[in-house]
């Protein structure tokens, strides 16, 4: 007589059918095709919903932006040529948003430390930076920074630019041919004044003197107004430095204009010819101005920001104040385009560097 099955023997008996019982058999099957694909298209039908909802907040955050006062960092001490400018901007665009723009001071460390500071921001459009060309100059001469300026920081607008001017004693050389023969003649005789070591003038003066064939040696100070000092009491042969900061200087005939670092001329000073022109290529010392938001701000935000500066630019009465700081005025630049030439210019100021044999710091 046969034995009935075991308890155990009969789980398993039934287990084993309704494995079997599934579609494709075997305790690893996979659900049907059909079953996958409707799973696919549900996740990804969540996900373009939740995409179009972000989109959506962004641009209602855009349009409601913005809604209390804008905080600008300049990070150069207050009364320069650059905190004029933004102050100029700061009005204008406060006028364009219906908001208060207000101007932040956070010199120190060639402007690195307000850079810093604005690329720790939140990115909600509240913060804003108004920096110069010392922002790609950064790179190549420190070897650590606290930002970087390609990831922390989204380029909204370029706003300007300005161009760098050889300057000498009022009876000193009067074309850039003469101070290069006055240099050739004694190798090593005769120093230069820079506004700090490492800054943009004493970057394209190192180039423009290997350009040349010359040998002189540099007089750093700190800042340009004790650097303007010493050449107008005749301590040194020549300096480079921004027509915005020594055009006071020039007009008053203190110093003398006799070569201009840009690839033209200037409306303001069409009788000082360019250092190409003198036979030295290469030589472009002109520093710009570019507003950033901290990287990761919403991009309608970012663009509702660029049309705004655009059209506080676009004013005449905008581009008149500039004029005095010898500032040519950029109304038509796009977050992309800026990106674009920050990216360049950190290119070109990186082998500017390399050409000027100058150390990096810390």
């Amino acid at each position: 007589m046969t034995s009935p099955p075991s308890r155990r023997e009969t789980r398993g008996d039934s287990s084993m059918d309704k494995q079997a019982a599934l579609p494709g058999g075997g305790p690893c099957a996979h659900p049907p095709a059909p079953l996958i694909a409707r799973l696919a298209t549900r996740l990804l039908a969540h996900a373009v919903l939740a995409l179009g909802l972000s989109v959506a907040a962004a641009s209602a955050r855009a349009d409601a932006y913005p809604q209390h006062t804008i905080n600008k960092i300049v990070p150069f001490a207050p009364g320069g040529p650059t905190d004029v400018f933004a102050r100029v901007l700061a009005d204008k665009l406060g006028r364009q948003l219906g908001q208060s723009v207000i101007v932040l001071n956070r010199g120190g460390a060639a402007g690195n430390i307000g850079v810093a500071q604005a690329a720790r921001e939140t990115p909600d459009g509240y913060t804003i930076l108004f920096s110069t060309a010392s922002i790609a100059v950064a790179p190549s001469v420190y070897r650590k920074l606290a930002y970087d300026a390609n990831k922390d920081l989204q380029p909204v607008a370029l706003v300007g630019s300005c161009p760098a001017l050889v300057l000498v004693a009022p009876d000193g050389p009067a074309t850039i041919q003469q101070l290069v023969s006055t240099l050739k003649a004694a190798p090593g005789k005769y120093s230069y004044a820079t506004s700090g070591y490492a800054s943009a003038t004493h970057l394209v003066t190192e180039f423009f003197n290997r350009q040349a064939g010359v040998d002189a040696f540099v007089v750093p100070y700190t800042g340009s107004g004790p650097a303007h000092q010493n050449m107008i009491a005749k301590r040194h042969l020549y300096t480079f430095e921004t027509a915005s900061s020594a055009m006071s200087l020039v007009r008053n005939g203190s110093l003398k204009a006799i070569g201009i670092a840009a690839s033209h001329r200037s409306p303001e000073l069409p009788d000082v010819p360019t250092i190409a022109e003198a036979g030295i290529h290469g030589v472009d010392a002109s520093t710009w101005n570019m507003v950033f938001v901290p990287a990761n701000t919403p991009m309608p935000i970012v663009d509702r920001l660029n049309k705004a500066i655009n059209a506080a630019l676009s004013d005449p009465a905008t581009a008149d104040k500039l004029k005095s700081l010898v500032i040519e005025v950029t109304a038509d630049s796009t977050p992309a385009s800026s990106a674009a030439y920050l990216k360049s210019e950190i290119d070109r100021w990186a082998g500017i560097v390399r050409t000027s044999g100058i150390k990096t710091m810390e």
